[in-house]
């Protein structure tokens, strides 16, 4: 490829990347911009397996922890709004992560191995009741990790637009342009630091694949129909292989890869429906 042809490479890979899942709609700023009012999360630093993860806690008024992962990129910002949502107030703590590499969890130190990833943030999980765990995007799978691995910490989960399809999630054009030297003077390191996930994804999935016989706890599985970046077919594979006494598929109409941002009600309404709450 000549050089005026990689750049108008570089140039399509930034537009696809930045109306992508690098630019999602949810607020961003400090936490005083972001909760103009109390109470507001507290933001912490915490020493898990040697390594420091940014989180942002809220208290609620029950027994039962709440745990957001975002997807890649992100922070734990992109649930600024269902920390402090009225509907969710029962559960305690309500809790969302900074994943390792992005945000204030050490920029760039990624973890493309998830289930060692999920370990990781099932560590954050206090003693006491069992909790729900909610990812979105590449959060899903770390979801089905979590509900995987530890089913003593965690008593259900959500997976809203969840990348868990290993056959419908191989890398697209873009992911290997972001891997020429050129991409790496030029893009943002941010989206450096996801295409490392992404490029890694598809090989991961397929070692999740093999282990949904094992799912002992519920999940909810939200997929618009409209998503641009994860298949709606990903719907479909999770019908067919999550255990069926373990798993709720909810198809959502006209809805795209934002739909917690879009149609957060939705997402609410999946979290409560667990058998969760104490």
């Amino acid at each position: 490829m000549t050089l005026p042809n990689r750049l108008r490479g570089l140039a399509l890979l930034s537009l696809a990347l930045l109306t992508g899942c690098s630019n999602p709609p949810y607020p961003r700023g400090d936490i005083e911009a972001l909760y103009p009012q109390p109470p507001r999360p507290v933001l912490r630093e915490v020493s898990v397996q040697g390594r420091s993860l940014q989180l942002a806690e809220m208290a609620g008024s029950g027994h039962t922890p709440l745990l957001f992962v975002h997807g890649s990129p992100g922070d734990w910002k992109a649930w600024a709004r269902y920390l402090d949502a009225p509907q969710l107030t029962a559960f305690n703590p309500r809790m969302a992560v900074d994943r390792p590499g992005f945000g204030g969890s050490g920029a760039g130190e990624v973890i493309p191995d998830l289930r060692q990833q999920a370990s990781l943030l099932a560590a954050l999980i206090p003693p006491g009741a069992p909790a729900v765990v909610v990812g979105h995007s590449l959060g899903g799978p770390l979801v089905g990790w979590m509900l995987l691995d530890h089913p003593e910490k965690f008593c259900g989960g959500v997976m809203v637009a969840g990348s868990i399809a290993p056959a419908l999630e191989a890398p697209r054009w873009y992911n290997r342009i972001a891997q020429t030297w050129l991409a790496r003077r030029l893009l943002p390191p941010e989206m450096l630091w996801s295409n490392t996930e992404i490029l890694a994804l598809q090989g991961e999935l397929t070692k999740l694949d093999a282990e949904w016989p094992r799912l002992q706890r519920p999940v909810v599985v939200l997929q618009g129909d409209k998503d641009e970046l994860v298949d709606p077919r990903t719907a479909d594979y999770a019908e067919q292989h999550l255990p069926a006494a373990y798993r709720e598929i909810r198809r959502v109409p006209g809805q795209g890869h934002f739909v917690l941002w879009n149609q957060p009600q939705t997402v609410i309404d999946a979290i409560n429906s667990l058998p969760c709450k104490s």
